[in-house]
């Protein structure tokens, strides 16, 4: 296998702006568990048990991320082209976050208006600096390190996560927000005063219409660029997995495992253990080895450890066969965005990330529907991580069908 191009002693990496680039992922960990435990049963509470009008309320952030997210990334691209760069959308995203984080756990009090308010600005803050986030990978950090640099965002959102899941648990979902309130603003601030955004001189980006994000999405559908199908085949079916393993497990270890819902909790920890574990050697491994020799092995280990998986019938066995997993998903994780965005010029990167973050979406999106339909064929949830294991195969298939160096590191700017 082909290896990535090799850094000269004179090369140094760039750890700082990696560490700071890192904090992108960390907003992720703060805020992604806190929401995902606390809005679900505060909407039940003010909606009853009236689980349409449920599923309508938590659609919301589906609905923003499908509007803002192309937008977005668009509009960075155009403030790229006239020299303000992509930092001000970001900053504004988390600034909005964070006053969204310090308002949520009383919104309750005006009832479900307040609720819906709450998730509206909460969610419009964090689709907000989605893509021009993604683009500022690019654009902050040299070619060979951008795994590195994804590796960074990958270990600081599964520390986060851990970490506020934690003092959820043990503060309540009050003080937890307010804490996390304060750490977007701390990240908001390194952001802003730690990374200084290069200054890239390109002709004008198009205008930020969902019409250029239809043209851009032709173009990268068209074949014209090498490898490129095949990246979004290998992200869908990555996400694909990671939302099964989210969505469906509880229920699967309740019944294969024999153990109460909160005794699986342990399933979840186990895996944010092991993308800590794995994300930084993720990165190093992609920049030393090639991103497509490294995510080859990811999806090649998440195989064989998901279809171990398949025997185990203690949740206490199960548990470091998922830290595995996980540590193996770090590696396609970490690499596919670099490798993805390594053709696309500075010009471009905030329209076709946007894509590249539709994509990941779409796999969450049909996901949950499909999978659902199969565990009914079945009657069981027990070919749960058979069919992760089948999704992770398939992502091998679609790796292999990117051509040798497409995507890799490249010696110059």
């Amino acid at each position: 296998m082909t290896a990535a191009t090799s850094v000269t002693p004179a090369e140094r990496a760039p750890y700082g702006t990696c560490l700071l680039i890192g904090l992108g992922g960390l907003f992720a960990g703060v805020t992604g568990p806190l929401l995902s435990t606390f809005i679900p049963p505060m909407v039940r509470d003010a909606l009853g048990e009236h689980r349409t009008a449920i599923g309508m309320v938590m659609a919301i952030d589906n609905v923003l991320m499908l509007l803002l997210v192309p937008w977005s990334g668009t509009a960075s691209d155009r403030m790229t082209a006239a020299g303000r760069g992509r930092l001000p959308i970001v900053i504004g995203g988390f600034l909005l976050s964070a006053l969204g984080m310090a308002l949520f756990p009383w919104s309750a009090r005006f009832g479900i208006i307040g609720i819906i308010a709450a998730i509206v600005l909460l969610y419009t803050g964090i689709n907000i600096q989605r893509s021009p986030f993604q683009a500022l990978v690019a654009d902050a950090v040299p070619s060979r390190f951008r795994s590195l640099a994804t590796g960074s965002v990958t270990f600081q959102m599964c520390v986060g996560a851990i970490a506020f899941l934690m003092l959820g648990h043990a503060l309540g979902m009050r003080t937890a927000f307010l804490i996390a309130a304060a750490t977007v603003l701390a990240i908001a601030a390194g952001l802003r005063f730690g990374l200084t955004e290069p200054r890239v001189h390109e002709t004008p980006a198009v205008e930020a219409t969902f019409r250029s994000l239809l043209d851009a999405l032709k173009e990268a559908l068209s074949g014209t660029v090498p490898g490129m199908r095949a990246i979004f085949v290998a992200s869908l079916f990555l996400q694909l997995v990671f939302q099964t393993f989210t969505t469906w497990f509880a229920l699967y270890g309740t019944e294969r495992f024999g153990v109460r819902p909160e005794d699986v909790t342990i399933g979840f920890i186990a895996w944010a253990i092991g993308g800590v574990i794995g994300a930084l050697p993720a990165g190093w491994i992609g920049a030393r080895f090639g991103r497509r020799n490294a995510m080859l092995l990811g999806f090649f280990i998440m195989t064989v450890a998901l279809i171990a998986l398949n025997r185990v019938t203690s949740v206490s066995h199960a548990t470091p066969l998922l830290a595995l997993a996980s540590a193996a998903w770090t590696l396609p994780t970490v690499n596919a965005y670099p490798m993805f965005v390594e053709p696309i010029p500075p010009a471009r990167r905030g329209a076709l990330s946007a894509l590249f973050l539709l994509c990941m979406a779409l796999g969450g999106a049909i996901g949950d529907p499909m999978n659902g339909r199969m565990f009914d064929f079945f009657g069981s949830y027990r070919p749960m991580f058979l069919m992760m294991a089948a999704y992770t195969a398939l992502a091998f298939v679609a790796v292999l069908r990117i051509p040798r160096g497409a995507g890799e590191a490249s010696v110059r700017e």
